[in-house]
């Protein structure tokens, strides 16, 4: 099954310009499984869900909440931001890593890093957790991303081996036709949130470009 496990639709995300409706569509039209909503930090509510998949008439596709969440230090320092599955409700953006790590491992979720070697448009350091990525908890991180460079591709593919944890592929989609490029392939049926935080604490996953044609 493949899966895109970090979508952002105009319904909760100001960035994003996909109506959440043609979102469902275009990833069945692309062959997609399954995707995950992952605004930032807001989890959609499963009745919003359910009306979703009614309007979009994608039976067929699993469409699982999920959360986008920026971190920040005590000292106010940007940590990073986060793949959140397996909470139930909204967690904002103004924790630190490490307070949500402890609450979602709480509720049996799981945390990942989002684009952790995205390159920041200044050149100098990450758009996300960069090397501190190894200092935390997480269960996860992306290993497949549009905006990764090749050097960005092999230090998030040696980081996720070395740490022992899933490696993902996702598209961060913000326009429609993003959505499918980078894909985490399970290798068992995911059809609820319990059966894709399993998968990906257990690592039974692997990631999908195609950008870069090739699997890892």
């Amino acid at each position: 099954m493949e899966y895109d496990l970090h979508i952002h639709t105009s319904r909760y995300s100001g960035c994003s310009a996909i109506d959440p409706v043609e979102a469902l569509r275009r990833a069945a039209a692309v062959g997609l499984s399954g995707i995950a909503l992952t605004e930032h930090g807001i989890r959609w509510k499963d009745g919003e869900i359910a009306d979703l998949i009614a309007q979009a008439g994608v039976n067929d596709l699993v469409v699982l909440p999920g959360q986008e969440v920026a971190c920040y230090s005590k000292t106010g320092r940007l940590q990073g931001e986060f793949l959140v599955f397996g909470y139930p409700s909204s967690l904002g953006s103004n924790r630190s890593v490490e307070t949500v790590i402890e609450m979602v491992h709480e509720r049996e979720g799981v945390v990942l890093a989002a684009h952790p070697f995205k390159r920041h448009d200044t050149g100098h350091g990450y758009y996300g957790s960069g090397d501190a990525t190894s200092d935390y908890a997480l269960d996860g991180l992306e290993v497949e991303h549009p905006s990764y460079d090749a050097e960005g591709r092999a230090k998030a593919a040696a980081l996720a081996a070395q740490m022992g944890i899933a490696g993902i592929g996702c598209s961060d989609a913000h326009d429609i036709r993003s959505i499918g490029i980078c894909r985490t392939v399970f290798q068992s049926r995911i059809t609820g949130i319990g059966e894709l935080c399993a998968a990906l604490r257990e690592g039974r996953v692997s990631a999908l470009s195609a950008i870069h044609r090739e699997c890892r």
